[in-house]
């Protein structure tokens, strides 16, 4: 078994261009724990490519950093999804996108059904003060749980 590992691909300006190759090495990199996509292009359609991947079994990814990706409520859907049964997942960054109240039941429901998740970081996205209030209100639901808004 490989040591786990992690990636750095902050900042390079990576577009959906590229998605399908990072969705490939997720798939096949059985190691990888640690994957920071932050300040990048990917868009939402690269993160729905991502999100095939990550709804692999094998993928064991423990930390997933996608703030200031350019991310709309159209791909909180398909990311809630393929990670909401993710049980190695602990730490999810999303700030710094463009998700708004449409995108809060969809993270409701991945903040309540991922078990594993430690924190996620939600701050300076589009949310209403009361969209802010509903996914705040998780903070407590479980012991250990931290929700940034």
């Amino acid at each position: 078994m490989s040591p786990p590992c992690d990636s750095g691909l902050r900042g390079n300006d990576l577009t959906d261009s590229c998605a399908e190759d990072l969705a490939s090495a997720l798939s096949t990199n059985r190691s990888l724990i640690d994957l920071d996509l932050g300040s990048n292009k990917l868009g939402d359609s690269g993160v729905k490519l991502l999100s095939v991947a990550l709804r692999n079994p094998d993928c064991k990814i423990q930390k997933l950093h996608l703030y200031r990706n350019t991310l709309t409520d159209s791909c909180a859907e398909d990311l809630a999804s393929a990670l909401s049964t993710k049980q190695s997942l602990r730490i999810l960054s999303l700030g710094s996108n463009s998700f708004t109240d449409q995108s809060v039941p969809a993270l409701l429901r991945l903040i309540l059904t991922c078990r594993s998740l430690e924190e996620i970081w939600l701050e300076m996205n589009q949310f209403s003060p009361n969209g802010k209030r509903q996914l705040k209100s998780l903070q407590g639901s479980r012991p250990g749980l931290t929700v940034r808004v």
